[in-house]
């Protein structure tokens, strides 16, 4: 199974909302740290933008078959 970037548009939009969410989350969390708030279960927040990038990236996944 290859893993690459792709090309129709609602596979590469599930990419870039799963990049953004783990941006955001990482910051979030970065920000939460600086300023000592306590963070409860921060692992499972991470599902969310993991699964939109696997199922962006992943062709057993895809929900429009690449080329």
């Amino acid at each position: 199974m290859r893993l690459c970037f792709p090309k129709r548009w609602l596979n590469r939009t599930f990419c870039y909302v799963g990049i953004f969410g783990l941006v955001f989350q990482g910051t979030a969390a970065i920000h939460a740290w600086w300023n000592q708030i306590p963070i409860d279960y921060f692992w499972p927040l991470l599902l969310a933008p993991v699964l939109c990038l696997a199922s962006g990236l992943m062709p057993l996944l895809q929900l429009q078959k690449e080329p």
